[in-house]
């Protein structure tokens, strides 16, 4: 189940927020996570699919997110082609790291920010190099066609046909592409930006390139048949202004040490009390 049971029995709501145990936190703080990349947007108020107080949830480990298995096997099999794909384009060789080897957290130093770059730029002995505008990458995958979803029991997972090809919505063909342009130029989704800028920011560089894979439905049920030369690949190169990113920076690492380290959530909104009945009807 995504809200974990155990976990919430030892909380309380007071005022439209959760505040927790003093002994959960003495127990249970040592596991409370960092703000990611893809956290970042969220806590910002500026994703459109996690709120600030969900996002709080999962970090203090009330609620469990789960990644669609479909999803992220097609993910895992995938994004090194890309990786090598942008490798040929730039002439430039990327290190990626192994979740698991570095504990999904390349920036352990750091008390506030975590996460993994998909790629860093290295040079010609093989260290990670940011000199001469070379670039830090950013991975991302999307399908052309806007894709079937169901909700079962807080969790989200793809429609697929008894092939396991996921079903796209109907009139969704083509759709999801369109949401990726302004014209012929790529638009990229703003939580992408924070997300990038955040890797550069922790590693006081200011250039990155996204590059995004548009895939075809068949291309989740079997990501190993997966033919990059068949595929639109987009490559958008970024800039960042670290000066007036820090703004961002200092609002997350207050929002940190006021909601993570002290254990009380942000207030509710009408969406998130109605997100939270929900997930307890599904414990229950």
């Amino acid at each position: 189940m995504p809200l974990e049971k155990e976990h919430c029995k030892e909380s309380t709501i007071k005022n439209d927020q959760i505040v927790l145990s003093p002994e959960y936190i003495k127990k249970m703080s040592f596991r409370f996570k960092k703000i990611t990349g893809t956290r970042f947007a969220a806590i910002l108020g500026k994703s459109k699919y996690t709120s600030p107080f969900v996002c709080w949830m999962g970090m203090v480990n009330l609620y469990k997110d789960t990644m669609d298995k479909t999803l992220a096997d097609a993910g895992n099999i995938i994004e090194p082609k890309i990786r090598d794909y942008v490798e040929q384009k730039l002439g430039q060789k990327y290190i990626s790291y192994d979740p698991v080897k570095c504990k999904f957290d390349m920036f352990k130093d750091n008390k506030v920010f975590g996460g993994i770059p998909d790629g860093e730029p290295v040079n010609e002995e093989g260290a990670v190099d940011y000199s001469n505008d070379r670039m830090l990458l950013e991975i991302k995958t999307s399908s052309i066609d806007t894709i079937q979803y169901r909700f079962e029991k807080g969790n989200m997972s793809m429609v697929l046909n008894s092939d396991g090809v996921p079903k796209a919505k109907a009139g969704g063909e083509g759709k999801k592409r369109e949401t990726w342009f302004e014209g012929n130029d790529v638009k990229i989704p703003e939580d992408y930006k924070f997300q990038v800028g955040l890797y550069l920011y922790l590693r006081h560089t200011t250039k990155a390139c996204l590059c995004v894979g548009f895939l075809k439905l068949e291309d989740y049920a079997h990501p190993e048949n997966f033919d990059i030369n068949n595929r639109e690949m987009r490559i958008v190169k970024i800039d960042l202004d670290l000066e007036s990113f820090k703004t961002y920076i200092d609002y997350a690492t207050k929002w940190y040490e006021t909601y993570i380290t002290k254990g009380i959530s942000p207030v509710m909104t009408e969406a998130d009390r109605k997100w939270l009945n929900e997930q307890y009807s599904y414990i229950k």
